[in-house]
C-alpha cells in the first residue's frame, strides 16, 4: 500500500516515513516513504524515494538514523508542510484518544485498513488533522510517569545502558557554546520533567529551514569532536538521539522567546509487525505438479526439536520419486533454528522443500486456547490451510509429537471424492464412549451434535480436501467454531462436529495412538471390538506413531514405542536439546528449604534414575555422550 510518488502534482502537507525495509504503508499523497542508507549495490525500493538522492547525507545513516531523510527533505524537496515518521511509529491523526504504555506509546499489530481507518491514516483526515497549524509533535509525555520513571531527560539518558553520559555533555556544550541564548531552555529542558520522542514532527516550511539550519550544524560540530571509533551499534547512532533532545530545547526556546507558533500534540502509534503478510506461492521447481506432496506442520520455537524429528522420519521413508512441499506454520520461530532446519533437510533430501510462514496476521484477535496443558495454540493452525496454501486443492496435515515409519506419499494419494477429509478413528474416543455411567456419550449427541458418535476421528494426521474445505467454510468460521469453551478436545472437536459425515475413514496403521498412562487396558479396550482389534493390530505394522497425551518420550524416554522415537531423534541437530527436556522433566529444581542432606541423598538417586535413562540413548563413550555431561554440568550448577 503506497502512493506514486512520481505524481506531478505534488501536496502541499508531505509527511515523509523513513524505512530501511519493505514494510506496508497506508495508501496516500501525503505520506511517503523514503528508504534511508542507501548504499552501492542495495535494493533500492520502486515505490519509495532514496536519501541518497541530490544534497544528502545518506552515508551518515548509522549515526543520525531518520536524520538523513530530514536532511534529504530540506535540502531537495518544496511544500508548505514538512513532516516525519517511521516505518512502524506514525502519528493518530484521528480524533480519538487511545490507551498508552508506560513508554507513551499506543501499541498495535498491522498496518491495515482497519489501522488505517481507526487512526486516520488518510490524506483528509491527516489535512484535516494539519492544517492551521504551525507546529505539531508527538505528546509530551512526563518522565515521572512514564519512560521507567526516570524523572528528567538527562536521568533518562543515563539509565540508557548504551549511551554515553559525556556525550550529553559536549553536546550541552556545543549549544551553549553556538547558541549561547538557549542555556537557558537547555538547562529547564534536561532537569525538567516532560519530553516529547521519536524525532516525529509535521512543521510549516519557514520554520523547518529554520530547524534544520539550527540542528545540523550542532550536529555537525559534536562529529568533529567526537571520537566514535570503538562506539557500540547503538551508541554510534548517537547523533539521532541527541537530535530527539535538541528537537525539545529548540521548541521550548521559541516558546519562551513568544515566536506565537500554534501547536499541537498527537498520539503516537507504534506497529509492532509493519511487515507486509507472508503470502506463499506455487513451488517453483522441475518436477511434474502431479508428484508434489504438500505437507504441512503447525509448531512454535519450543517445538522445534520434535518437529525436526517429525519431519526427518517422515524424509528417510519417503519415496524418491516424488516431491515434498514441507510447510511449517508458525508464529515464533527464530530465524536461526529456521536457517539450520533448512540446512539440515536439504543437503540430505534433494526431493524436498522446507518452507515457513508466519500466520500471525491470520490468528491476530482471535482468542486461541487449549483445555490441556501438553496441547498449544498451534493446534489451530490446521484451519488456517485452506486460505494460506489456496494453491493445492488437496493436503496432508501432520502433528508434530508423532514418527513417520510409511511413506507419506501413499496417504496422501487417498481418494477423498467429494468428503472434507481423511482421518483415522479415535481409538480414545470410541472407548470412553462405551465406558459405563461414562459423559463422552452425552457429550457428542448434546455438544457436538454428533448424528453417530462412534465416527469421531483424531485429528494429528489428516488428509485435507482443502478446495472443498474452502467452498463449504471460511476461515472467520472455522476460528468461530473453535472459541466455543465447551468442547473438550479443541479444534479436533470442531471438525468432528462439522465434517461429521464427509469423512473418508484411513487404515489404522496412519495414526497408531502410543499407550499413554495405561489407556490402552483403561479406555481403548472398551471401545468396540472390531475397532479394538483393528487398533491392536495396528501395532506391530504402525506406520505412523502418535504420542497424544501428557506422556511423551522426550519426558519419559520409557514411554510406550519410544525406542522408535529415539533412532530418528539422534539422528537430528536437535537431539541434545531433547535430551535436556529429559533432564529437566525427570529431575526438577530442589526446593529452597529442602535441607542439604536431603538434597545430597536425592542427588545420588537421581544420578542413578538418570543412567538407567540415559544409558539406552547415549551409549558410554560416544560425541553426545559428552555433550550430555555438558548439559549436566549446566544442570548442576543452577543448584
Amino acid at each position: 500500500m503506497f502512493t506514486n510518488i512520481n505524481d506531478v502534482e505534488q501536496p502541499t502537507i508531505r509527511v515523509f516515513v523513513t524505512t530501511h525495509k519493505n514494510v506496508d504503508f497506508p495508501e496516500s499523497r501525503i505520506l511517503q516513504p523514503v528508504q534511508v542508507g542507501v548504499k552501492l549495490g542495495s535494493t533500492r525500493f520502486t515505490w519509495a524515494r532514496q536519501d541518497d538522492e541530490g544534497d544528502n547525507i545518506s552515508l551518515k545513516n548509522p549515526m543520525y538514523c531518520e536524520l538523513t531523510t530530514q536532511y534529504w527533505a530540506w535540502k531537495n524537496i518544496d511544500t508548505e508542510y514538512y513532516g516525519f515518521c517511521h516505518y512502524r511509529r506514525y502519528f493518530n491523526f484521528s480524533n480519538t484518544v487511545y490507551e498508552e504504555n508506560p513508554y507513551g506509546e499506543i501499541m498495535d499489530d498491522y498496518i491495515d485498513a482497519d489501522a488505517i481507518a481507526k487512526y486516520g491514516l488518510d490524506d483528509q483526515t491527516i489535512t484535516d488533522a494539519v492544517q492551521g497549524y504551525d507546529v505539531i509533535t508527538t505528546r509530551y509525555g512526563n518522565l515521572k510517569e512514564i519512560i521507567e520513571k526516570h524523572g528528567t531527560p538527562k536521568a533518562v539518558w543515563e539509565a540508557a545502558p548504551k549511551l554515553i553520559d559525556e556525550d550529553l555533555h559536549r553536546m550541552y556544550d556545543i549549544l551553549c557554546t553556538m547558541h549561547p541564548d538557549y542555556k537557558q531552555d537547555a538547562i529547564a529542558f534536561l532537569n525538567g520533567n516532560r519530553s516529547c520522542f521519536c524525532n516525529m514532527f509535521i512543521m510549516k516550511k519557514e520554520i523547518f529551514f529554520d530547524y534544520c539550519a539550527w540542528l545540523f550544524p550542532i550536529l555537525e560540530q559534536f562529529e568533529k569532536c567526537t571520537d566514535m571509533t570503538h562506539y557500540s551499534k547503538e551508541a554510534l547512532r548517537t547523533p539521532g538521539h541527541l537530535a530527539e533532545r535538541l528537537l525539545n530545547i529548540y521548541l521550548m526556546h521559541h516558546k519562551r522567546i513568544g515566536s506565537g507558533w500554534k501547536t499541537k500534540e498527537l498520539q503516537c502509534v507504534h506497529f509492532t509487525n509493519p511487515e507486509p503478510e507472508e503470502k506463499l506461492s506455487p513451488l517453483d521447481v522441475d518436477v511434474a505438479p502431479s508428484s508434489i506432496v504438500p505437507v504441512v506442520f503447525a509448531a512454535d520455537d519450543n517445538y522445534v526439536p520434535q518437529l525436526t524429528t517429525t519431519i526427518y522420519s517422515a524424509m528417510v521413508n519417503a519415496s524418491p520419486d516424488r516431491f515434498y512441499d514441507v510447510i511449517v506454520l508458525q508464529r515464533n520461530i527464530a530465524w536461526d533454528k529456521q536457517e539450520r532446519l533448512r540446512t539440515f533437510f536439504l543437503q540430505r533430501f534433494p526431493n524436498m522443500q522446507l518452507r515457513f510462514t508466519n500466520v500471525d496476521r491470520q490468528v491476530a484477535g482471535v482468542k486461541l486456547t487449549t483445555n490441556n496443558e501438553h496441547i498449544s495454540a498451534e493446534t489451530y493452525y490446521r484451519f488456517l490451510i485452506q486460505q494460506v496454501l489456496p494453491f493445492y486443492d488437496k493436503v496432508l496435515y501432520l502433528d508434530s509429537d508423532i514418527v513417520i515409519n510409511g511413506d507419506i506419499a501413499e496417504l496422501f494419494d487417498t481418494e477423498l471424492g467429494n468428503n472434507l477429509l481423511a482421518a483415522v478413528h479415535d481409538i480414545d474416543f470410541l472407548g470412553n464412549l462405551n465406558i459405563k455411567h461414562g459423559l463422552r456419550m452425552e457429550y457428542a449427541r448434546s455438544i457436538l451434535k454428533m448424528h453417530d458418535p462412534y465416527s469421531y476421528f483424531q485429528a494429528g494426521v489428516l488428509v485435507l480436501n482443502t478446495k472443498a474445505m474452502r467452498e463449504q467454510y471460511t476461515i472467520e468460521e472455522w476460528l468461530a467454531y473453535a472459541s466455543n469453551p465447551e468442547y473438550i478436545y479443541n479444534d479436533q472437536d470442531v471438525l468432528n462436529a462439522h465434517c461429521e459425515g464427509k469423512v473418508v475413514f484411513l487404515d489404522w496403521d496412519w495414526n497408531v495412538m502410543h499407550d499413554c498412562g495405561g489407556r490402552v487396558a483403561n479406555v481403548f479396550s472398551y471401545a468396540p471390538n472390531d475397532a479394538y482389534d483393528a487398533y491392536m493390530d495396528s501395532r506391530s505394522h504402525p506406520k505412523i506413531i502418535h504420542y497424544a497425551g501428557y506422556e511423551k518420550p522426550w519426558v519419559n524416554p520409557d514411554c510406550d514405542f519410544a525406542s522408535i522415537y529415539w533412532r530418528y531423534a539422534r539422528e537430528t541437530p536437535f537431539y541434545e536439546r531433547l535430551l535436556k527436556k529429559v533432564v529437566k522433566a525427570n529431575f526438577p529444581e530442589p526446593s529452597v528449604s529442602e535441607p542439604r542432606s536431603l538434597q545430597h541423598e536425592r542427588t545420588i538417586g537421581e544420578h542413578n534414575k538418570l543412567r538407567t535413562i540415559i544409558d539406552p540413548l547415549l551409549p558410554l563413550g560416544t560425541r553426545r555422550r559428552e555433550v550430555l555431561k555438558a548439559i549436566g554440568r549446566v544442570a548442576r550448577g543452577r543448584r
